[in-house]
């Protein structure tokens, strides 16, 4: 495990830095590029190591790279012929790149094996893939004790009605939605909750496959997408708004503060819009200019004593909103968020016992089922900090509390640096380019 140590920001964060582009459109520009029978074009591509891992997994698929630089890639799909050239499909850790290899395995007529890791076994992801058997498919579960495996295979008649749980998740949803067209039948899709979590992400789905030419009826939490294929697409991807909020999070727990983000291109995700309203109401003021292409980060006065913040369209972000929250000139109360435990650790429970061990006062709510749904808590403390913090080998643990570290009285150390690969692979050079002291621990 690869430790850092991260020195109190005394003297404040300022200056600027780059973010990586969006790791939910590299995801969705990958598999609809697959999934079209035409060239496809994917401008500044975010590669983290979820995009290559699935990038690797498409391949298996069918997608043929025909040109590839710095600022772009050039594909080609395979639209419903897909296939798999090897035994079995490695996923690795990614519950949503496994999530959306086995609907994609729907379409193929042979049998595919995907594999996850031993990690993979602690997250609900077999016992929502109930979408296979209903339209169609057949799936056996094939695990062992090391990794989560299943065994799929297609149908020559895929289509007809599935239910998608969508309180724990919306991955499920996005990735039946995206297979639909291809299908041989319409495929109707019924939520399980007329309020999806991630509502944000099931609108970027939508409108991406939209703009590829899908037709996709809606009515509320009601779906149906008739058979078409995908046109040709060109895909620009926007910043991640996620690892914004990591900067976000450095202007909110350091003294002062002023960070601009450079090359910033907002995305259509309701979630970012959402998030950046939440942080006005935190008092963190962020200002756009869309000529430069920078986003100005600067602290102010939260609108309110209490600011209470409803975490089920913005699940990437409860984690930073809980290292945040501690600091603002605030009491803050985040619901809604218990999907947020279903990730690669429980995060809310996470980061709720890792700040309190670096000395903060915050503690969980809980929803009308007894769950740990949020967390509540109040600002304008002053952490000891001194303390070794646990990331629990989740990338967006480690980057929210190496921000909630920033505002501690003394230097914590936080293992699972070796992550950041999944998202934000230079945060901590960004951090150490803001004024940040960010080194390996001795």
């Amino acid at each position: 495990m690869t430790t850092a140590r991260i020195e109190p920001a005394l003297d404040g964060v300022r200056g600027a830095t780059r973010i990586p582009h969006s790791k939910p459109h590299m995801q969705r520009a990958l598999l609809l590029s697959l999934l079209a029978n035409a060239p496809s074009t994917i401008m500044n591509p975010a590669w983290s190591s979820e995009a290559e891992s699935l990038f690797s997994s498409v391949r298996e698929f069918g997608l043929d790279v025909t040109g590839q630089d710095d600022r772009s890639l050039h594909l080609s799909g395979v639209g419903k012929s897909v296939k798999t050239g090897s035994a079995k499909v490695s996923v690795v850790g990614s519950a949503f790149n496994f999530r959306a290899m086995a609907a994609v395995a729907c379409l193929s007529r042979g049998e595919t094996v995907l594999e996850g890791n031993a990690a993979m076994l602690k997250r609900p992801v077999t016992e929502y893939l109930s979408f296979i058997p209903e339209l169609g498919g057949t799936l056996t579960d094939i695990s062992d004790a090391g990794h989560l495996r299943t065994r799929i295979r297609g149908s020559s008649r895929l289509g007809g009605t599935a239910t998608v749980d969508t309180q724990h998740s919306s991955q499920v949803l996005t990735s039946v939605l995206l297979i639909a067209p291809l299908a041989d039948r319409p495929v109707r899709i019924r939520c399980t909750n007329a309020g999806a979590v991630g509502e944000g992400y099931i609108g970027l789905t939508e409108s991406m496959m939209r703009r590829q030419g899908a037709g996709i009826e809606r009515d509320g939490s009601s779906f149906v997408v008739h058979p078409s294929v995908y046109d040709a697409g060109m895909h620009e991807l926007a910043s991640d708004f996620t690892a914004l909020s990591y900067l976000a999070g450095a202007v909110a727990t350091a003294p002062r503060g002023s960070v601009t983000v450079d090359g910033y291109y907002p995305s259509e995700l309701s979630s970012e819009r959402e998030f950046l309203a939440v942080l006005e109401r935190l008092g963190i003021r962020t200002a756009y200019d869309p000529v430069e292409r920078r986003l100005r980060i600067e602290k102010g006065d939260p609108a309110a004593e209490h600011v209470e913040i409803d975490g089920r369209n913005i699940p990437t972000v409860v984690p930073t909103l809980a290292a945040i929250a501690p600091f603002v000139a605030a009491r803050v109360t985040l619901r809604n968020a218990a999907h947020v435990n279903n990730h690669k650790c429980r995060r809310v429970d996470v980061m709720i016992r890792e700040l309190t061990r670096m000395g903060c006062w915050i503690e969980p709510k809980h929803g009308a089922d007894g769950r740990v749904d949020g967390f509540t808590t109040v600002g304008r403390q002053a952490p000891a900090g001194g303390v070794a913090l646990e990331s629990h080998g989740d990338h967006r643990i480690f980057l929210s509390l190496a921000t909630a570290a920033l505002g501690a009285d003394r230097p914590s150390v936080l293992g699972g640096a070796e992550h950041l690969h999944a998202s934000f692979p230079d945060f901590l050079t960004s951090l150490n380019t803001l004024g940040a002291g960010v080194g390996p621990a001795a």
